[in-house]
């Protein structure tokens, strides 16, 4: 992150989750998270219809599923040091689950896009946007991580992957669904997303990784 902020209690909030709040008071960053999220999809859209003008609509909206899913964007925030920054509360301490890290992570990135954004403007929200995911995006697969994960399993075991809808919270306008997905009828890999086919893809990305599947 290049970005030098000229309202550092933006950055601060940006990096104060929930739990961090819950236990010691104030506002915390999901709201910026949420902002976040809007500039990240526009931003990660125009970089992919630039970079890849060869490509149809569903291949781009494939590859821009890549870019914003929760482990791409927890590694970032790594390369960004929000791990080291993030202000987490007691529950979060300690030995985290790893996707409920992710998912801390990447709601940090996000929020703390959407405070360049409100800091410095949209041209800088871009320039960061753009320098974080160029380097990777001529690495992206047109495989549907999802028919990845059926044909592995029906080669295997003879039977597609079972994706299941264990939870949904929010309002109708911003909702986060919980998919787990099971292979020979044991779960492989979790996740979420604002969507059931987004929530189904990070579910499946985490399946490939705890099975060792090649892309």
């Amino acid at each position: 992150m290049k970005h030098q902020f000229t309202d550092h209690a933006l950055l601060e909030l940006a990096l104060t989750h929930s739990s961090w709040a819950n236990q010691h008071g104030g506002d915390h960053n999901e709201r910026l998270e949420f902002l976040g999220d809007a500039v990240l999809q526009l931003c990660a859209t125009e970089l992919l219809y630039d970079e890849h003008s060869e490509q149809r609509e569903g291949v781009l909206s494939r590859f821009r599923s890549q870019l914003v899913k929760n482990s791409y964007l927890a590694g970032l925030a790594r390369q960004w040091g929000l791990d080291e920054r993030v202000r987490l509360g007691g529950s979060l301490q300690g030995d985290t689950d790893d996707r409920e890290l992710e998912r801390v992570l990447a709601g940090a990135f996000e929020a703390v896009l959407a405070a360049i954004f409100l800091d410095g403007g949209f041209q800088a929200a871009r320039a960061e946007v753009q320098g974080a995911l160029r380097p990777n995006i001529h690495d992206l697969t047109t495989r549907d991580v999802r028919q990845i994960l059926d044909v592995w399993s029906q080669a295997k075991y003879g039977e597609r992957a079972d994706f299941e809808v264990v939870n949904q919270v929010g309002p109708d306008h911003d909702r986060v669904f919980h998919v787990v997905v099971r292979v020979n009828r044991e779960p492989v890999g979790e996740g979420s997303g604002r969507t059931k086919k987004a929530a189904s893809a990070a579910a499946a990305e985490a399946a490939i990784l705890t099975l060792g599947i090649k892309k």
